[in-house]
């Protein structure tokens, strides 16, 4: 019931639509009797309306047909396609066996082909500076403002293509393996062995041109002939400034990089405070480990990457060494022994990463802390000659002390081998071995100086002396040999046999002579 009633209700109001209509179209009587041309009309109209509706369906079912038609032809072509796919799938598994290092043709090909990739996508983005300099150019004249604005529209669409294409490389690159580098970096090498090969061949056949025609100068020519230039000369001349030259620009931006590292230690670090340069200088030269890790295999053997590196941040810790020896008076010299102890870290590091010890030892022996060390050997020789003063005018003053066995003697010795013992062992835990070598040629001149202190005072008159001092002073002597030559055995054992045979052919070294005797008090 409750849908019969929109219905009728739907009847209904059709029925006063249609009314409404006949009282528009027949307003009077007299109007009655236009029903019969009204009629004709409508006929005419349905006719025609027919004949247009019929042709309108029978074209969209010829075009139905025609769609049908296209696409079992598709689908066919499809199916086709499908199946030359297969077969030239199976065609290239079957050439994979049949030529030889097929893997690698296809590693060229991929290589090659993503290379020009990345050339045309580079030449993209270098172009977006010179166009977008014109269209700084333009934007000043009104009359330009279409062109300006087209190529403000091409300026950013090739800004996002080379963000997007930036952003895929870059995830590309992050899961390539230094072995897939190497392999690619091998392919440019080639490539550029190659070029370089047609371009001598290119210059050698130039060059057997110009050989022919200077053998066969013109008989009218009567300048004076300049020897002809050899073959080998004009392939030289012929190949400057060709090739793409990729080891020297890897060296290059090598180069670049690592100024770039060194910047701030250089230029700030090592002026303004020891502590923070000694500690950015310990950070890069740790970056060495992850440089003979993962940068080094990226690099084709040939190159010598890592040997390149630790040069390039050797030569640049050398300078460091300069700056802070420039300001050797201004650091203690337990600075100084800070920055010795530097040294001997990046040595070992370096040696611990495989480089040769005469290499690793180079800021050592560069002569770049010749200063610091100057400056560290003064004052330690100074400060000994005040130590060993003080020991010999506090013997004048006390009395001689005697052992269980009745020997006189002071303190003056064992105090004065004890200090020189300490300052060997300071340096040789802290510094480099020719700190050591420097250190122990002062350690002799401080003994001779003492030695020397000691006999002039045996040339004062025994009445002054007293004798049991003069005794004890013989007795010191004869004990500083005894200590003198224990710290000259520890000495040469911590010393390389370099710096030990320089220390042999000393003449003031202490040597194993015949011990003398002691002088006895009872």
């Amino acid at each position: 019931m409750m849908t019969m009633r929109p219905q009728e209700d739907l009847g209904v109001e059709a029925k006063k639509a249609a009314v409404r209509e006949v009282a528009k179209l027949l307003p009077v009587p007299e109007s009655l009797a236009s029903i019969a041309s009204i009629k004709a009309d409508y006929a005419l109209r349905q006719q025609a309306n027919d004949a247009q509706l019929s042709v309108t369906v029978t074209t969209q079912v010829e075009q139905a047909q025609a769609g049908i038609e296209a696409l079992s032809a598709s689908q066919k072509t499809i199916q086709m396609l499908q199946q030359n796919f297969l077969l030239i799938d199976k065609l290239c598994q079957e050439c994979q066996t049949l030529i030889e290092n097929h893997d690698q043709i296809k590693l060229l090909s991929n290589a090659r082909n993503n290379l020009n990739t990345t050339l045309k996508d580079i030449e993209g983005m270098m172009s977006i500076s010179v166009e977008a300099s014109e269209a700084r150019d333009s934007l000043g004249d009104d009359r330009e403002l279409v062109h300006t604005f087209e190529r403000l529209t091409a300026l950013d669409g090739k800004r996002r293509f080379a963000l997007a294409a930036a952003s895929s490389h870059k995830e590309e690159a992050g899961k390539l393996s230094p072995h897939t580098l190497v392999r690619a970096l091998r392919v440019v090498e080639m490539q550029e062995v190659l070029d370089q090969q047609q371009a001598e061949e290119a210059a050698e056949a130039e060059g057997a041109g110009a050989m022919a025609s200077i053998t066969k100068p013109r008989r009218a020519t009567k300048k004076p002939l300049t020897p002809p230039a050899s073959p080998g000369f004009l392939v030289k001349e012929k190949m400057q400034g060709q090739g793409k030259c990729y080891k020297d620009k890897c060296y290059e931006y090598i180069r670049k990089s690592v100024e770039a590292r060194f910047d701030k230690l250089l230029s700030k670090f090592v002026f303004e405070d020891l502590k923070v340069a000694l500690e950015d200088g310990r950070s890069i030269a740790e970056e060495l480990a992850d440089i003979y890790d993962f940068v080094a295999p990226c690099f084709p053997p040939r190159y010598e990457i890592f040997q390149l590196t630790v040069q390039l941040y050797t030569e640049r810790f050398i300078q460091m060494l300069r700056l802070l020896s420039d300001r050797a008076n201004e650091l203690s010299n337990i600075e100084i022994l800070k920055v010795t102890g530097w040294v001997v870290e990046y040595q070992d590091h370096l040696i611990g990463l495989g480089v040769d010890q005469s290499l690793a030892q180079v800021c050592a022996e560069s002569g770049a802390m010749d200063p610091l060390m100057n400056a560290y050997v003064e004052r330690m020789q100074a400060t000994m000659q005040k130590w060993y003063t003080n020991i010999l005018e506090a013997d004048k003053v006390h009395p001689p002390k005697k052992t269980d066995d009745g020997k006189l003697y002071t303190p003056a010795a064992v105090d004065l081998f004890r200090i020189l013992g300490e300052q060997v062992q300071i340096v040789q835990e802290n510094s480099t071995d020719v700190m050591l070598y420097r250190i122990a040629l002062s350690v002799i001149q401080v003994m001779v100086d003492f030695q020397a202190a000691e006999r002039q005072r045996l040339e004062e008159p025994v009445t002054e002396i007293g004798l049991e001092p003069l005794c004890a002073m013989v007795n010191n002597n004869l004990r500083c040999y005894d200590l003198a030559m224990d710290l000259s055995s520890s000495t040469m054992e911590a010393l390389t046999p370099y710096y030990a045979e320089q220390m042999i052919s000393l003449p003031n070294r202490p040597r194993d002579d015949k011990t003398p005797r002691t002088i006895e008090m009872h």
